[in-house]
């Protein structure tokens, strides 16, 4: 049998070569492409989403804090323009604290804004020596003398450049004297307290603050330190005059320093709500003093008492709250246009700074919408709650879960961001507190009120009545209620011919007209159940230490 070989290679299909490495990576850089493009798209569909509902969330909110006649813009609490020259804050010393080149905030003139501010700096740094009407003590003027001879002589040396001297100013020791010292130093205020006085029969006050800037929370209120200062220039002038025997002065005083209290009322600022709350306090240590002397003719305590009715800080309490939940509302809309200025709420926190910056990267900005529907319902729901204006009550077992609810629904984490509560966290904290200031300074104002009835009454009668009602209507038209309980005020007559008169304070109990002392130290320290107090005790309007 024969055999053949055959060398050539057996007929069939030829094998593919092997695919090269760039082809490999070719095809595995389009996938990756592909899942990028998708990731992009994914996305860029989810910020897309998120940016209409969270816009679509804020739209239908708005309209109905609109149909519910609430304000959440803050022109619409933004008082209205007055003519110049019948406007208390245009006067010459005070103009050019609001008087700035045009679309900005950069003083026209910046040596009369200077001086403005500089105004009562001497008197400002003292730390009143003595002298306080809630605890029933009086001036005492040769602390006083010594304490601004002090304080004037460390001003000058600042000023200068050198180091303040140590000895000490000669200090009268008579109280007449010291008086007359005092009020001889504060001759250097007259001139411009006497511009405010014939400012003041201007109609209208008006503070042109920028209310337009794009950021609310960078608006300047120099305006508010001047008006403190100048307020605290005049009650201690009315004191001293009263101590002089001098009660008519006094009396002008104290209307010039009431008048000053409400040229800032129909800001929508919270701090010029408490400046004003802090100015009263000052003002109430000459009413004090002159009645707890019996230095006021009925004419003169009709008229003081007249002034001090017209006082309602409830109200303002309410008109306080209305325009910050406005401003909170601008700023969050500020914050979503500029994200990147977060960090600029947030103060010195260097964690808070941090996140406000990761915020800032990432948030979709329809979170920025949905941030301002909870701020707002949480102002409604812990802020605006426990305080009723119809009713004239305040409860403060309310206001403290308020604040209880806050720290827990406001507690840092990421869940406030995907809860979209970061912006009311920055907001909202510092907010509820001033509830118990604007409480108490109503109380007193009611107190006071009473008390120039009880005074009138005592001048009529040459006693004091046995009970509230017998004031009314000839000496008090109404007789105002306990915040806290709504009965009357607590007062009785004393055996040594006074009396006593207290609200029973912020716990709502009856400690017998003991006065509740404020609370120092850190607030960790202090008992939540007083609300700051350090102790128990009342609201009192007190009778004059020995």
């Amino acid at each position: 049998m024969n055999t053949s070989f055959d060398s050539r290679p057996p007929v069939g299909p030829t094998p593919a070569p092997a695919p090269s490495r760039w082809a490999s990576l070719h095809r595995l850089l389009r996938v990756l492409l592909g899942i990028v493009v998708a990731l992009v798209t994914l996305i860029a569909l989810f910020y897309l989403e998120e940016d209409l509902r969270g816009k679509h969330a804020w739209g239908v909110y708005a309209q109905q804090m609109t149909e519910r006649g609430e304000v959440y813009q803050l022109k619409a609490v933004v008082p209205p323009p007055v003519p110049d020259d019948q406007n208390f804050a245009m006067t010459p010393f005070l103009a050019p604290l609001v008087d700035f080149l045009p679309g900005t905030q950069t003083w026209r003139d910046t040596n009369a804004t200077q001086r403005a501010e500089q105004f009562g700096n001497d008197l400002s740094s003292v730390r009143e020596p003595t002298g306080n009407w809630r605890e029933g003590k009086r001036t005492d003027w040769p602390a006083w003398q010594a304490a601004i001879a002090e304080a004037s002589l460390k001003e000058k040396h600042r000023t200068a450049h050198a180091q303040p001297a140590t000895t000490e100013a000669p200090v009268e020791t008579n109280q007449l004297a010291a008086a007359a010292a005092v009020l001889a130093k504060l001759k250097e205020y007259a001139p411009v307290l006497d511009e405010f006085r014939t400012a003041s029969r201007r109609p209208y006050s008006r503070f042109n603050l920028c209310y337009d800037a794009e950021n609310c929370a960078g608006i300047l209120l120099p305006h508010l330190a001047v008006i403190k200062k100048s307020g605290r220039v005049l009650a201690l002038r009315a004191s001293a005059e009263l101590t002089l025997g001098q009660p008519d002065v006094a009396l002008a005083d104290l209307d010039l320093a009431l008048y000053l209290a409400s040229t800032v009322r129909n800001e929508p600022f919270l701090i010029s709500h408490l400046v004003r709350c802090a100015m009263i306090q000052l003002a109430l240590q000459p009413v004090w003093e002159g009645l707890a002397d019996h230095q006021w003719t009925d004419a003169q305590v009709a008229t003081l008492q007249q002034q001090l009715a017209g006082l309602d800080f409830l109200a303002d309490d309410a008109t306080a709250m209305r325009g910050e939940q406005a401003a909170g509302n601008s700023v969050i809309a500020y914050a979503r246009q500029n994200p990147r200025q977060l960090d600029y709420f947030v103060g010195e926190d260097q964690a808070a700074y941090n996140e406000a910056a990761v915020i800032a990267l990432f948030m979709p900005r329809g979170w920025f919408y949905l941030e301002q529907v909870n701020y707002n319902r949480c102002f409604d729901a812990f802020v605006r709650q426990g305080v009723d204006l119809g009713a004239r009550r305040v409860n403060p077992e309310q206001l403290q879960q308020n604040e209880e609810a806050i720290e827990q629904t406001l507690r840092g984490g990421i869940s406030l961001l995907f809860g979209h509560r970061v912006m009311s966290a920055m907001l909202i904290p510092a907010i509820p507190p001033a509830h118990q200031k604007f409480a108490f300074t109503q109380t007193m104002v009611d107190e006071a009120v009473l008390a120039c009835g009880l005074e009138r009454f005592r001048l009529a009668n040459g006693r004091y009545p046995d009970s509230l009602a017998e004031l009314t209507p000839r000496f008090v038209g109404k007789l105002p209620h306990d915040l806290f309980t709504g009965e009357p005020l607590k007062y009785r007559r004393t055996d040594d011919g006074r009396f006593v008169l207290y609200s029973v304070g912020w716990d709502g109990k009856d400690d017998g007209g003991m006065i509740a002392k404020r609370a120092v130290g850190k607030s960790s320290q202090m008992d939540s159940s007083r609300g700051g107090w350090s102790s128990p005790g009342d609201w009192v309007w007190p009778a004059p230490a020995p």
